[in-house]
């Protein structure tokens, strides 16, 4: 099945006209016709009805679309990736990170990275934890940090570094001695939590499992889509909440908030990196993907 019939038949497909398609691939209509003629008679099968000047793809025009529409798209991945093979120093990297790491990780990451290739270009997507794992599953993006491990069957999960969760509330008075709570205690108190897909979330409720504690039994007052929101709600004294250290330590060291200490309740988690198994990363992703492992012990 040559390529070219393919791409001809595609762009005819969703042309819907043998003439625009002539003038988006810049081919005689002579030409394009030839073309899906042959492919028809290749495969045994009209591909499509002519009616006057308009024409519309038969039943199997319209199956054989799915996968020549496919085939075109890896024909586009693998000449890209050749190119990157032929030379690192080009190309479009791909990557997502949930909040945390997408924020205060992959940054510094990928600075260091474009120092080694400065002629690259970079594209990062941050959301949550499940819509990262989705752009990854899409195909949207090569490559995720995710703060919660991944348990899609189509889905290959590596650790690259942990995070500390804690407990953050109000400042109290000056000088009060503040004493650890048990993690009972959490269930009677007014709490902000993040949205449902959060990497943040997830490994807080699962801690909560782990000591049987159900988390339904949380007095949620709100459930809130960013780090930013639930370090002004818990400022404002809407309730406490679970976030990651690196996302209030400035907040901490300036008394604006306080971490409310927790006996034998640790919440250390796993930042993965993600990738789709049937998926060949690009040369620039593998490439990216070894520096980021490389870099493992200077992001504890």
């Amino acid at each position: 099945m040559d390529f070219r019939r393919l791409e001809v038949f595609t762009k005819v497909y969703q042309q819907k006209s043998f003439s625009k398609a002539c003038q988006a691939l810049y081919l005689s209509q002579p030409t394009v016709s030839e073309h899906i003629r042959l492919l028809e008679e290749d495969l045994g099968l009209i591909l499509f009805d002519r009616q006057g000047k308009e024409i519309v793809p038969t039943k199997a025009g319209e199956f054989l679309f799915q996968y020549a529409n496919q085939l075109m798209s890896l024909r586009r991945d693998s000449l890209r990736a050749m190119e990157q093979f032929r030379d690192k120093g080009v190309g479009e990297l791909l990557i997502g990170g949930s909040n945390i790491p997408g924020q205060y990780i992959l940054p510094g990451l990928l600075g260091g990275f474009k120092k080694n290739f400065p002629g690259i270009r970079i594209r990062l997507w941050i959301g949550d934890t499940q819509h990262i794992q989705e752009k990854v599953l899409d195909g949207t993006i090569e490559l995720g940090l995710i703060g919660a491990l991944s348990e899609h069957r189509r889905i290959s999960c590596q650790p690259l570094t942990t995070d500390e969760l804690i407990c953050i509330s109000l400042p109290g008075p000056p000088g009060e001695k503040q004493k650890a709570l048990d993690p009972d205690k959490l269930l009677s108190l007014p709490f902000i939590l993040r949205e449902k897909g959060s990497g943040t979330r997830m490994s807080f409720e699962r801690a909560l499992k782990k000591i049987h504690l159900d988390p339904k039994d949380l007095q949620v007052v709100a459930e809130m889509g960013s780090n930013e929101a639930i370090r002004q709600a818990v400022k404002v004294g809407l309730g406490i909440s679970v976030i990651s250290r690196r996302a209030v330590l400035e907040d901490l060291e300036q008394g604006r908030l306080r971490e409310i200490k927790i006996r034998k309740f640790p919440l250390l988690r796993n930042f993965y990196l993600i990738t789709l198994k049937q998926r060949t990363l690009s040369p620039l992703a593998q490439e990216f993907k070894e520096f980021m492992l490389g870099q493992k012990q200077d992001l504890i």
